[in-house]
């Protein structure tokens, strides 16, 4: 069953018919095929921005999000939002701005932690997604740089990729866009050519970790 097909009349969380239409309309995109190339694939990397909540932990306060198309960033194709006083809007913007691209990120537990919680809670389901994590891939394509797991900051400095705001979800999401750039690079000459070649990898090295 489609996740969104749970989204009938009255079955969100205070969804509105406006809104519900909004997420049938994302559900009736064709999938994305994972088994063409890099370069002609739409990639969407999303970054979120966190802040104290009351208990403890962290709620979302915003998302940053750039579209990475056939390879190149392009200024036009991103999306921001705060979730502020309305949090399902913000959301489904977001999935609007995702479709159906495989979504990359830094540090999935903490940004695909922190989006699917959001989802659950405003949305009242969590989005069937194809994550690709960085933090996991990068020590396989370079191992080279950095053995291991690493920060952002290693990263992206060890690619003189420039992190202008780290309290800014888009600036961010435009980092780690770059910093994907260099993965497919790399990925592609080693005889991983697509979107699906990177999830297997992933996986393989969650696996191998014991994850």
């Amino acid at each position: 069953m489609n996740w969104l097909s749970r989204f009938l009349p009255g079955s969100g969380p205070g969804l509105s018919p406006e809104q519900q239409t909004s997420l049938e309309a994302i559900a009736a995109l064709p999938a994305c095929d994972t088994g063409r190339s890099h370069y002609e694939t739409r990639y969407v990397v999303v970054n979120t921005e966190t802040g104290p909540q009351d208990g403890g932990g962290q709620r979302l306060l915003a998302v940053g999000a750039v579209a990475l198309n056939h390879g190149l960033l392009h200024p036009g194709d991103a999306f921001q939002a705060s979730l502020g006083s309305a949090p399902a809007e913000a959301l489904i913007g977001l999935l609007r701005f995702i479709g159906r691209a495989p979504v990359v990120v830094f540090n999935a537990p903490f940004n695909q932690g922190m989006l699917e919680r959001a989802f659950e809670q405003h949305l009242g389901s969590r989005p069937e997604l194809d994550w690709i994590d960085l933090m996991v891939l990068m020590p396989s394509l370079y191992p080279e740089r950095i053995a291991g797991q690493a920060r952002m900051d290693a990263w992206l400095g060890a690619f003189g990729i420039e992190r202008i705001d780290h309290r800014d979800a888009l600036l961010e999401a435009l980092a780690v866009a770059q910093l994907h750039q260099v993965a497919l690079a790399r990925a592609s000459v080693q005889g991983l050519p697509t979107p699906r070649d990177l999830l297997e990898t992933q996986s393989n090295r969650k696996w191998l970790r014991g994850s």
